[in-house]
């Protein structure tokens, strides 16, 4: 983390100094890929992955500040039978959100997961971290997004569920194309 700290910070220097002569464009609509992994230092209970799809719309306000709203839909690897719904909303602090090059970018907001079994399910929601690196071409963006979520809320779930005190980690990644305009 400390390192990508630092890559941010010098990629906002360089960039403050590149020409910037390119026309910004604010908005973009994108779909990719999305992964959740809940992992837990409990041996005799397995990480839950779950992988699918992402819907995005992002809005940069500047250079340095944007927003990105994320529907995803994702399904449990192992137990087809699990999926995934839900929401992450976010907002990024970096360099060259708007324009045409590379983008690095760190920020944070909510996300609401709702799993769902037959007609069980359960709703997980708190804040979380998010940082990434892309590069915008004048119509299209692609970018590579990794997040920290609060684990607290699986962790009840699973220690209530299966009667253990256990600690997880909860962290996603995307990949995501999104169209320019």
């Amino acid at each position: 983390m400390k390192h990508l700290f630092s890559f941010l910070i010098l990629a906002i220097s360089f960039n403050a100094f590149a020409d910037s002569g390119n026309v910004e464009k604010p908005f973009s609509l994108g779909i990719g890929t999305y992964r959740s992994v809940i992992a837990t230092d409990n041996s005799s209970y397995e990480d839950d992955e779950l992988s699918g799809l992402a819907f995005t719309f992002g809005y940069a306000l500047s250079d340095n500040v944007a927003f990105r709203g994320t529907y995803f839909s994702l399904e449990h690897d192992d137990f087809s039978d699990l999926e995934s719904t839900g929401i992450d909303l976010l907002a990024y602090f970096g360099t060259g959100l708007a324009s045409e090059g590379f983008k690095a970018y760190i920020g944070g907001g909510l996300f609401k997961d709702k799993w769902e079994v037959g007609s069980f399910s359960e709703t997980f929601d708190g804040l979380q971290l998010n940082g990434g690196l892309g590069y915008n071409w004048e119509s299209v963006s692609l970018d590579l997004v990794l997040g920290i979520r609060d684990p607290s809320d699986y962790e009840d779930f699973v220690n209530s569920t299966i009667a253990t005190d256990f600690s997880a980690t909860a962290v996603t990644s995307s990949l995501l194309l999104s169209y320019r305009f």
